[in-house]
């Protein structure tokens, strides 16, 4: 038998992105902005009729781009309950742990935000996001890429 390869070890971190369209209509609420980025970033699943991570979110997106704040698990859940949504605490610890092993959210001294991009602007999401998660999907395009090339190389021989 063959020697076993140690993908596990090799992988870092893992993206699912959709490639979709963004028709005017999306742009008109913060609703139907939530939702396009949630299902294009993978978030969210086609089918999806569960809502709860498009809360998290909303609530995250006007913690801290609202009122400029990185909230506590405790704050985010007292922002969710006082804007009538019920979510227990231990589903907002596994949206949350999502969005962090992701790479979308960290988590500092107890406080959350969006990841940033060091040589940005504070509190610059659009830089964090291409920094943190548009970088290594390079990164990843580039390696296929070569590892195409040496397969072509390879075969063709």
């Amino acid at each position: 038998m063959g020697q076993e390869f140690p993908e596990s070890e090799l992988v870092r971190k893992t993206f699912t992105l959709r490639q979709m369209d963004l028709p005017p209509q999306v742009l008109d609420t913060k609703r139907s902005l939530v939702r396009w980025f949630a299902l294009s970033f993978g978030l969210l699943s086609e089918k999806e009729s569960r809502s709860t991570i498009l809360d998290v979110l909303d609530a995250l997106f006007a913690l801290q781009l609202g009122k400029k704040s990185s909230p506590t698990t405790g704050q985010l859940l007292q922002h969710l309950k006082g804007a009538g949504k019920k979510i227990d605490e231990k589903l907002l610890r596994y949206h949350l742990k999502r969005l962090i092993d992701v790479g979308l959210l960290e988590r500092r001294k107890g406080r959350l935000s969006f990841v940033v991009d060091p040589h940005a602007e504070k509190g610059d999401i659009v830089a964090g996001f291409k920094h943190n998660i548009g970088a290594p999907v390079q990164e990843s395009v580039q390696r296929i890429s070569l590892a195409l090339g040496k397969i072509k190389e390879k075969y063709a021989k």
